[in-house]
């Protein structure tokens, strides 16, 4: 950052001038007003940085502080969007220049999908939102730039479907798959399980393992999602216990890999993901309410589940059943008494 003077006047010009964070400011002909402009510009420093740094400078000190304070893979993903986005903008775009164009014609290069923009877009935004609340800027140009919808997971699997990709799965993704659909857990969850997180029917992952790194995550066993990874840790004491045919921890892309040629063998796409829908969907039609279904998928809110009711729109025969829950039939109408007074006949 260049070192701030006091006001100089130029000859050419005859005006006054000062530079701050290396901008130089034009501050008038006369010279008691150019000074008493330039103390008010001092008095709004932050104002004029906002306006003199560029977005180059801000993404390079938010991934410095990303690196020291973020997971790995936090990092790699922030740094690859951001870096995109500079690309596209250039490295002396300032950022109180920055507006939605310039997203929108990062975009316009890009063979993305909308759920792909909705999370690039949301890593710039955290990266100024983040410089607002170092105290870096005094504004945030992008703070009301809505972000493209993320498409939602709609894929979800009955009972009959599972049983079709399951005899289709060979090898050791079959404990994989048995342990996603037996637990309803995030498929990274899966993944990174390792024999330290469990305890006997539970599996916990601290803190900073844990999405959101808020919460611990409890994921809790079922009989046989806890005979998998008993046999698993027996096998692998350390490390990942979902490993493939080499020995290797399943990546997020050789799951993936494997699921397609699954999809081909079933007649149907097959995700990860579908995986903990059926299981939140199957709770659900099986009476679970959603306030337990939200905390054994590892939500703090119900409001999350809250997607997998699209899903039971589709069954009529849950929604029957829901309604006549809703609306009990109403008790039958008791008959009057008989009048048992004796008549009086004479």
């Amino acid at each position: 950052m260049s070192r701030e003077s006091k006001p100089f006047f130029r000859e050419q010009t005859k005006s006054w001038y000062c530079s701050i964070n290396g901008k130089q400011i034009p501050l008038g002909k006369n010279k008691a007003d150019a000074l008493a402009k330039f103390y008010e510009l001092m008095g709004r420093k932050a104002d004029l940085q906002t306006d003199s740094s560029t977005v180059y400078d801000l993404t390079q000190t938010y991934l410095d502080w990303c690196q020291k304070n973020k997971k790995p893979s936090t990092y790699t993903k922030h740094l690859y969007y951001l870096k995109s986005f500079v690309e596209s903008t250039g490295k002396r775009l300032r950022v109180g220049q920055v507006r939605k164009l310039h997203l929108t014609k990062w975009f316009e290069d890009k063979s993305w999908s909308s759920t792909t923009k909705n999370d690039a877009m949301g890593v710039v935004k955290r990266a100024f939102n983040w410089a607002m609340e170092e105290g870096y800027f005094t504004y945030n140009p992008i703070a009301k730039v809505r972000k493209p919808p993320a498409k939602r997971r709609d894929i979800f699997y009955t009972a009959d479907q599972w049983e079709k990709i399951r005899c289709a799965a060979k090898g050791p993704i079959v404990d994989f798959l048995d342990f996603l659909w037996s637990t309803g857990c995030r498929p990274q969850e899966a993944r990174t399980l390792e024999a330290r997180h469990v305890n006997d029917d539970l599996v916990i992952f601290a803190i900073d393992e844990s999405k959101g790194e808020k919460y611990q995550r409890v994921l809790f066993l079922t009989a046989e999602s806890q005979a998998i990874v008993e046999r698993l840790a027996a096998k692998y004491p350390t490390g990942p216990l979902f490993r493939n045919r080499l020995g290797r921890a399943w990546t997020k892309d050789s799951v993936k890999c494997v699921l397609t040629r699954i999809s081909k063998r079933v007649g149907f796409r097959v995700i990860a993901y579908g995986a903990r829908h059926g299981y939140a969907t199957n709770a659900l039609l099986n009476g679970v309410d959603a306030i337990s279904v939200s905390h054994l998928m590892g939500h703090k809110s119900p409001s999350m589940v809250s997607e997998v009711y699209s899903h039971l729109a589709q069954n009529h025969d849950f929604l029957r059943k829901q309604a006549r829950n809703a609306s009990p039939a109403p008790s039958a109408t008791p008959t009057p008494p008989k009048d048992t007074t004796a008549t009086n006949t004479r």
